[in-house]
């Protein structure tokens, strides 16, 4: 969609990620935060990056996505069923008083 009062881009700019890392990369260490307490009581975070040992699973992304839907319709319908006891007592309540 273009916009009449504005300049259309007349080439791409070029885009790079460099910082795109996972499990998988060489030299791949996720970064492990530390909070102590300096000498006045301030906080003092150090940040180092953590050992690997053994293998990563590798992961199947369809069944990731898959299981999590399966949990938030399972959220979704737990929460429906308190939802529906709530009005049910509620309605019971009513009618009592």
């Amino acid at each position: 969609m273009a916009l009449p009062d504005c300049a259309q881009p007349t080439r791409a700019s070029p885009r790079a990620a460099t910082n795109v890392v996972n499990w998988q990369s060489e030299d791949y260490r996720p970064l492990t935060p530390q909070q102590t307490t300096g000498i006045s009581g301030e906080p003092v975070v150090k940040i180092t990056r953590a050992e690997l040992s053994g293998d990563f699973p590798p992961l199947d992304l369809a069944s990731e996505i898959v299981d999590m839907q399966m949990a938030k319709r399972a959220y979704e319908a737990s929460a429906k069923v308190i939802r529906t006891a709530d009005e049910m007592s509620k309605t019971l309540l009513d009618a009592f008083a």
